[in-house]
């Protein structure tokens, strides 16, 4: 499996923000897929292109392929809230904004956290019933950085 770090205002890995299609391609190999100017690599490493062709976000599924941490955790693998409560070290995010719960946006270090659903909340189901419990929601299904003033 590899290893990347994201560092904010950089890149993630060997890709860094600014970089050329061609530049990415060099160290990541051909895309798997292309949809308008994102693509997408090792089944969870997306990239997306300004009208230069320079890269502006780079977004990180969970993936089999490749493990992506910030300060040394991995936000896929820790339960949102923990994640959340992490990146809050580093820089505050919107407590109004309306996407809150599904995305935090951390401004200053351009840091996107993302689900798609949001935890099943049923006040019936038994504590001891850890097995049946609904995961979806639980974890992050993306993280991305993006270059200065991606997110306003």
């Amino acid at each position: 499996m590899l290893k990347f770090t994201i560092t904010p205002h950089l890149g993630v890995g060997p890709v860094k923000l600014g970089m050329s299609m061609g530049e990415v391609e060099s160290v990541l190999g051909k895309p798997e897929y292309v949809h308008g100017n994102r693509h997408g690599y090792l089944a969870g490493f997306m990239v997306d292109f300004d009208a230069a062709g320079r890269v502006e976000f780079i977004e990180l599924a969970n993936s089999p392929h490749f493990q992506a941490t910030f300060h040394n955790r991995c936000l896929h693998t820790i339960t949102a809230a923990a994640a959340v409560e992490f990146v809050s070290q580093f820089d505050i995010y919107d407590p109004h904004d309306p996407g809150i719960g599904y995305r935090y946006i951390f401004k200053a270090l351009q840091l996107s956290l993302w689900r798609g659903t949001l935890p099943r909340k049923d006040e019936d189901e038994d504590e001891d019933e850890d097995e049946d419990e609904d995961e979806d929601g639980q974890y992050f299904e993306a993280v991305g950085i993006a270059i200065e003033g991606y997110f306003k």
